[in-house]
């Protein structure tokens, strides 16, 4: 009936567009992680099919792997002293204040550092590529996954038992009523309250005066279904029942009913977010997004990232792949890759004529999973999920997605930096049949 007996200290319901009169009594919802705190997707990649993802980690701004201690009751002791030279703490600026899951805890030296549910956080000074001890802790996991392209490699860096791998887990953070979860909704850019099935959930906006909409009669229940509570359900937390005007009982959460929208064909759509702006995702925490990044659908893609309306785009190396590329989460690459390849995937003028850099802000951190990464003339590039993110010169109005599905083969035939770049990308993706860039639409 929960999802952990710990409360989400601030969950509160973002709205997709209310009018200024709404807009004033809705709470900004808080985001998921703090500023330059990652997230990062472990995936397990398979033989030649779409890598499996295994769960979401915390990561610091270079993505490097974040862990705490395990819980060893009250004599615990924490990485303070000698331990803090091998594990440094993740550091939160001074005046961090609590949020959410998020708690700064004071150094002996008056410093500040990020605790996630109450564990404090650390890097470890032996990883060498970011993220490689989550990645080896979750092929250890599956190591009897079958179709697997790689398996855990002998002497594989790994944690000394006592830490663990802090995984983003926003459910076990909130009580919940049996039939509704939280999780993280990558078209919402969310974390948001889901029915059991994985559809995401609305709610109508607040009216004048502090009361609260409800959707009843024929009309309104054609694009939204209310959630059901059974006939004995009772109040969970922030959960109630509410009886609707036909006698039925409804889940509502802060005293606002929860919907489904029909328009939301599968488990992680979220199409209800921008189509009547008297309605809500049931948003917990908001994602990090830079300046002017929406997620637009796109005819026949689904959804994909924007910024100002103009799609944005991924390069990756040409890899050995069954099936198709375009149905959502069919092409999930692997974070490593990504950060190996970083603004590479368009390094030369003649590409970058066509492929445009999204560029990054002085100030600019990472956050969630935006990361900054550095081009090779020092320019500041945002990349998406390890993969740096690009405009294409030929989409000439916003929605347009001509770039799609563009291959940029690399050759053997021309000059040695053009032979070296061809056998690095085929490294890269680990095929030798050919080699080069697959530019794809930034799925979010």
């Amino acid at each position: 009936m929960v999802g952990c007996a710990v409360m989400l200290a601030a969950a509160v319901f973002a709205a997709s567009g209310p009018s200024s009169a709404l807009a004033a009594e809705q709470p900004v919802a808080p985001p998921s992680v703090p500023s330059g705190v990652t997230l990062v997707e472990v995936v397990r990649e398979l033989n030649a099919s779409a890598a499996q993802l295994l769960w979401v980690r915390l990561g610091d701004a270079e993505g490097r792997t974040l862990l705490f201690q395990a819980d060893g009751g009250p004599d615990r002791v924490r990485c303070i002293d000698e331990c803090a030279a091998e594990f440094p703490p993740l550091l939160a600026p001074a005046g961090a204040e609590p949020f959410a899951d998020w708690s700064p805890v004071r150094l002996p030296d008056g410093r500040l550092q990020w605790a996630y549910r109450a564990h404090p956080l650390h890097t470890w000074s032996l990883e060498e590529e970011p993220g490689e001890v989550a990645t080896n802790i979750g092929l250890a996991e599956t190591a009897n996954l079958k179709l697997a392209e790689r398996g855990q490699q002998a002497g594989a860096l790994l944690p000394p038992p006592e830490w663990r791998v802090a995984r983003f887990e926003p459910a076990r953070s909130i009580e919940v009523p049996a039939g509704i979860e939280a999780r993280l909704v990558s078209s919402a850019q969310a974390v948001v309250l889901t029915d059991f099935e994985g559809f995401t959930l609305y709610t109508p906006d607040g009216v004048a005066g502090g009361g609260r909409r409800n959707c009843s009669g024929r009309g309104c229940e054609t694009g939204w279904l209310p959630v059901p509570a059974p006939a004995l359900a009772l109040d969970v937390g922030q959960f109630s029942v509410v009886t609707r005007t036909d006698g039925s009982r409804q889940w509502a959460y802060q005293g606002r009913p929860l919907y489904r929208y029909r328009g939301d064909l599968l488990p992680g759509d979220a199409h209800g977010r921008a189509v009547d702006e008297r309605w809500s995702m049931a948003v917990l925490t908001e994602n990090f997004r830079p300046p002017g990044v929406t997620v637009t659908a796109l005819e026949g893609y689904g959804d994909a990232l924007s910024r100002d309306g103009m799609t944005l785009y991924s390069g990756s190396a040409f890899e050995k792949y069954w099936g198709g590329r375009n149905l959502r989460d069919s092409f999930k690459n692997a974070y490593d890759r990504g950060k190996r390849l970083g603004g590479d995937a368009c390094a030369n003028l003649g590409c970058l004529q066509e492929w445009r850099p999204f560029h990054a802000s002085a100030d600019a951190r990472s956050t969630g999973f935006w990361e900054v990464i550095t081009r090779r003339d020092g320019s500041r590039q945002w990349a998406y999920k390890g993969y740096a993110v690009y405009t294409y010169a030929g989409d000439e109005a916003p929605g347009q997605n001509r770039g799609q599905a563009t291959y940029a083969f690399a050759t053997l035939d021309g000059s040695p930096e053009e032979i070296e770049r061809a056998v690095w990308l085929a490294e890269l993706g680990k095929t030798y049949g050919g080699a080069g860039v697959y530019w794809n639409v930034a799925k979010p």
